[in-house]
């Protein structure tokens, strides 16, 4: 059976956010719900990026840097698929 998760994160300042984890894949969703451009601080959504400093948006297909802080337009949603690197072979064996 496939292990399904939700992590949700308090909203603040009108962005709402949260995780989810199907089939080894996580997503995070943004969702702005104000009429104005927010700058979301990286503290805020690094506990839920799982340790991935990238990730890539879903529709427009544009890199997002997880290491910075994010910004997010007037009333934009994002649902960003989280890039993971893979362990070089030498650092699997030691």
């Amino acid at each position: 059976m496939e292990k399904k998760t939700v992590k949700y994160h308090i909203p603040q300042h009108g962005i709402y956010m949260y995780a989810r984890t199907n089939s080894g894949k996580t997503e995070l969703i943004v969702l702005n719900s104000t009429n104005t451009e927010q700058v979301v601080a990286n503290k805020y959504y690094r506990m839920m990026t799982n340790d991935s400093k990238s990730g890539k948006e879903l529709v427009s297909g544009k890199k997002i840097d997880l290491t910075r802080n994010m910004t997010v337009g007037a009333r934009q949603s994002l649902i960003i698929c989280l890039l993971y690197t893979s362990p070089s072979p030498r650092d699997i064996s030691g």
